[in-house]
């Protein structure tokens, strides 16, 4: 189980960081301008939203806020404290951090307009790709379910509520940046790929920290276990 964790892992991170490279490169290769997906899925969004101040702007645009940067803070502060501020706390809070900072050297590095200032439903100052809310959202969102999820404390039905509803806010929020104007379809596909493939290399530095502290603890890891030793557990997160 331990070995399949890695493999999975590994895997799934090579596979996130490819999908972003091939965005980043067919963008490259035509100047950051629009491809024909982003047009259409633009045009569409812009048919279907209706009127600025109406039922569906105040939907996304209540949904885009779990991206920015004060809810993804306030969210870190209350896990900590949930936490304890131990191991997985801190492993939360210092990827999240992480991926923050990478995101605007990416948008500093890509420096991609943004749509037809026209279509805005809101006021943007930074560059376009990748979507730093979607990449946040990804982040953030993959990573709290992932510890939740994991965790052999936390009940089944609090396993299903929280996978389902952060599920929800990775996918929704990308949504709320195309149908708000302010970025392009490729734009979130890359910010959720990057900030996915974030989380899944802090959830393996997780893992890591833990084998670490198992070999120092001089605790053998049961075969096919993947979580660490309940006494590890109690200690460390």
């Amino acid at each position: 189980m331990v070995k399949k964790f890695w493999l999975i892992s590994s895997i799934v991170a090579s596979a996130l960081l490819l999908g972003f490279i091939i965005v980043s490169v067919v963008l490259s290769s035509v100047g950051m301008a629009p491809l024909g997906i982003d047009t259409s899925i633009a045009n569409w969004a812009y048919s279907v939203r209706g009127e600025m101040g109406g039922a569906t702007y105040w939907f996304f645009r209540i949904i885009t806020e779990l991206g920015y940067t004060y809810v993804i803070v306030a969210l870190v502060v209350v896990m900590a404290i949930i936490w304890k501020f131990k191991s997985k706390a801190w492993f939360f809070a210092g990827t999240v951090l992480i991926t923050w900072l990478f995101q605007k050297l990416l948008k500093i590095i890509f420096m991609r307009p943004r749509p037809d200032e026209a279509m805005w439903w809101m006021q943007e100052s930074s560059t376009s790709f990748p979507s730093g809310h979607s990449m946040m959202a990804a982040c953030v969102f993959i990573l709290l379910a992932y510890f939740i999820i994991s965790s052999p404390q936390v009940k089944v039905w609090v396993k299903y509520v929280i996978g389902s509803l952060c599920t929800f806010a990775v996918i929704i929020v990308p949504i709320s940046r195309i149908i708000l104007g302010v970025h392009y379809f490729t734009d979130v596909l890359g910010g959720v790929f990057i900030g996915a493939f974030m989380a899944v290399l802090g959830i393996i530095a997780y893992h890591i920290y833990l084998h670490f502290m198992e070999k120092k603890k001089g605790v053998k890891q049961p075969e096919g276990a993947l979580t660490e030793n309940k006494k590890i557990a109690k200690n460390n997160n």
